[in-house]
């Protein structure tokens, strides 16, 4: 079996809101198509004083398709420095909440506008069996509305080259996932 949740609504990480993974992304690089961009949010409706936990493991996890390696992107905390180490060695370490160039892979972790659109009423509408709501975003006389606009969460964003990832092209297709562990100790 299979546990998930997003936004505070999971038990595992009640009390604990810097383990609480929001949203998890995935995209080749706007910019550049030679770069993989992973970002993994945290800490639901974070407020100014939000810290990433200096006892979790910040994991994304990178399988080639296929039966191809399973890799690790591993990012921990301290007070003011976030640390992520990768495949081949990447590493980057540098302070929160600025942009950090490591040797091959760059980091930001720090506030940032959650970026996941919820439109809540017509969640409401549609779980309370207002059939019609089901295609509320197709509907041009009904505007959505965000009822996330204006939170904050923690953003861990990392980018590296596609090549670290894709034995230099030979595996193309990737599955990707990320995961917050208690670190041991």
């Amino acid at each position: 079996p299979a546990f998930a949740a997003d936004h505070a609504d999971g038990p595992g990480v009640a009390g604990e809101p810097a383990a609480d993974i929001l949203d998890f992304y995935a995209f080749m690089a706007p910019d550049d198509a030679d770069r993989v961009v992973l970002i993994m949010t945290v800490s639901p409706f974070a407020g100014a004083d939000a810290t990433f936990s200096d006892a979790v493991n910040y994991t994304f996890w990178v399988t080639q398709a296929g039966g191809g390696n399973t890799m690790q992107v591993n990012c921990t905390f301290d007070a003011e420095n976030v640390s992520c180490t990768g495949p081949g060695g990447a590493q980057a370490t540098g302070a929160i909440g600025a942009n950090v160039d490591g040797d091959s892979m760059q980091v930001f972790a720090g506030l940032r506008d959650d970026p996941f659109f919820f439109d809540l009423t017509a969640f409401q509408n549609t779980v309370g069996g207002a059939e019609a709501d089901l295609f509320c975003l197709l509907d041009e006389n009904r505007e959505a509305a965000d009822a996330l606009a204006g939170q904050n969460a923690l953003g861990l964003v990392i980018s590296m080259p596609k090549a670290a990832l894709t034995a230099d092209g030979a595996q193309p297709l990737l599955q990707v996932w990320a995961a917050t562990t208690r670190r041991e100790g």
